[in-house]
């Protein structure tokens, strides 16, 4: 499975505490999907594409209320899946089908923490779980359902904006590559899906509530205080 892109999207920030890890949920408001198969020609079309919907995490261990380079992460949980049906054959013999939600990146499951680096940039080594229902009709009719990890690591490209403070905009990006082997016994053929993940995103951070919390205390204990001045001069 081949190119996933998304766009626009809403973060939900867990209240952090100043140098504690902050988890960042992103709601994915837009993207695409692409299957690409190895040999090439023996489906078509190659690539096929499709919408893309779902969330995703990231992880930041921020320092100072707001991301910098140097800050390390992790890639956390997700949940991105197609939102349109891929159609492809092979050979005139077989359709292979993955009607939309078919199709789940559930998890990541990282070698080793990122650092951010100039520019926000960092490349880390991963391996992808992932949920897949596939429909195949034509010479045979048959399924086959897959919820496993990929076994091996691959290197995935992130890029995440700095923030000044919390009221700033992100923006996030995933780039990186995992593949399938597929074996179809009616014709003796072993295909290999890759998958190109390439996220794009935007969020707004929520501010802290602790923060507001201590913002409001501090704003009472002046109005008691003022109160408590005022009525001293009037005595």
């Amino acid at each position: 499975m081949r190119s996933l892109t998304f766009a626009g999207v809403l973060c939900v920030v867990a209240a952090p505490g100043l140098g504690d890890p902050v988890t960042y949920t992103f709601d994915v408001t837009s993207g695409s999907v692409s299957v690409d198969t190895t040999p090439d020609g023996l489906m078509y079309p190659d690539p096929a594409t499709a919408g893309q919907d779902g969330t995703f995490c990231l992880t930041v261990y921020q320092s100072n209320g707001h991301i910098g380079e140097s800050d390390t992460f992790v890639l956390a949980d997700c949940d991105v899946y197609n939102t349109e049906s891929l159609v492809m054959g092979l050979q005139n013999i077989l359709t292979v089908h993955v009607y939309p939600s078919s199709a789940h990146i559930l998890d990541f499951a990282p070698a080793a923490a990122g650092h951010l680096g100039p520019g926000g940039q960092a490349s880390v080594g991963t391996d992808v779980y992932v949920d897949a229902f596939v429909i195949i009709t034509g010479l045979m009719d048959s399924w086959l359902m897959t919820r496993c990890w990929a076994g091996e690591l691959s290197d995935f490209d992130v890029t995440l904006t700095t923030s000044a403070s919390q009221s700033d905009v992100l923006q996030a990006s995933i780039h990186g590559t995992f593949g399938y082997e597929i074996g179809f016994t009616a014709t003796s053929e072993t295909l290999t899906f890759d998958l190109v993940v390439d996220t794009v995103g935007t969020a707004h951070v929520v501010p802290d509530p602790a923060l507001g919390g201590l913002t409001a205390l501090g704003l009472s204990l002046s109005g008691v205080w003022l109160r408590r001045r005022t009525h001293k001069g009037l005595v």
